[in-house]
């Protein structure tokens, strides 16, 4: 995902100047400072706007009950994990068919239940670790930064076009260019190097992590929205599988 620099931010802004007869000025000026905010976020301040997204997410997705199997199960698999190396997470279980995973900077870990429909429990944990390796790494924060500038981004470019009553609120396009965002190969790389460690130190057997990729590599469309953000899921149970050959 491209990051919008400085001079970037200053050409959309004039670029929405160039069109201000069939803008809201005073709208105009808030997206500007929108985008002025989000190109100096801190670390706090994506923290915060990751806690405040996953709140409108966990409003939106049918969260799993407490007492749910669903729920019981995450709950199982995922004991002691409270605070993991130095990161304080939080679980919880989407009740939608997606084959999905994903992790927030603020350590937030969300499970679809078709995941957890396709997993062994040991494939889950490798999952898990390989997400918790995302947040841990600052793979969630870049994205999550990204997604907040190309939210304060596509607010400008509404206002630009003169839909200023319909523009698309900021939060829904928070939501939407994270769940869009794609990591490079070398952030999953280490993400999947993370997760492999995370096994070994929980004592859970790492081929769980490869034969978890093999189950993604068989599926195609249909809400495999994990495998379709996540290239080469047999390319990558391959790499598993000769760093367990070389143990």
């Amino acid at each position: 995902m491209k990051k919008l620099t400085k001079f970037s931010i200053i050409a959309a802004i004039s670029i929405c100047a160039g069109l201000a007869h069939a803008v809201d000025l005073k709208s105009l000026r808030s997206i500007g400072s929108d985008l002025a905010k989000a190109a100096s976020l801190s670390d706090a301040d994506i923290i915060e706007g990751s806690r405040n997204m996953m709140a409108q997410m966990d409003e939106q997705n049918g969260v799993a009950p407490t007492g749910s199997d669903y729920a019981q199960r995450l709950a199982r698999l995922t004991q002691g994990l409270e605070n993991e190396d130095g990161l304080k997470l939080n679980f919880a279980v989407y009740m939608s068919d997606d084959v999905n995973a994903f992790a927030t900077p603020d350590g937030g870990i969300r499970v679809y239940a078709g995941l957890m429909d396709l997993m062994t429990d040991d494939e889950l944990r490798g999952v898990i670790g390989h997400e918790i390796g995302h947040a841990k790494l600052g793979h969630s924060k870049s994205q999550m930064k990204n997604a907040l500038l190309m939210s304060a981004g596509t607010k400008a470019a509404g206002v630009a076009g003169g839909t200023v009553g319909k523009a698309v609120a900021a939060n829904a396009k928070t939501i939407e260019a994270f769940a869009n965002a794609q990591f490079s190969q070398k952030d999953e790389t280490a993400s999947d190097d993370y997760g492999f460690a995370f096994m070994r130190k929980h004592k859970v057997d790492p081929a769980a992590l490869a034969s978890a990729f093999r189950k993604l590599a068989k599926m195609s469309g249909g809400g495999n929205t994990l495998m379709s953000s996540h290239p080469e899921p047999a390319a990558r149970a391959r790499r598993v599988e000769e760093k367990l050959a070389k143990m």
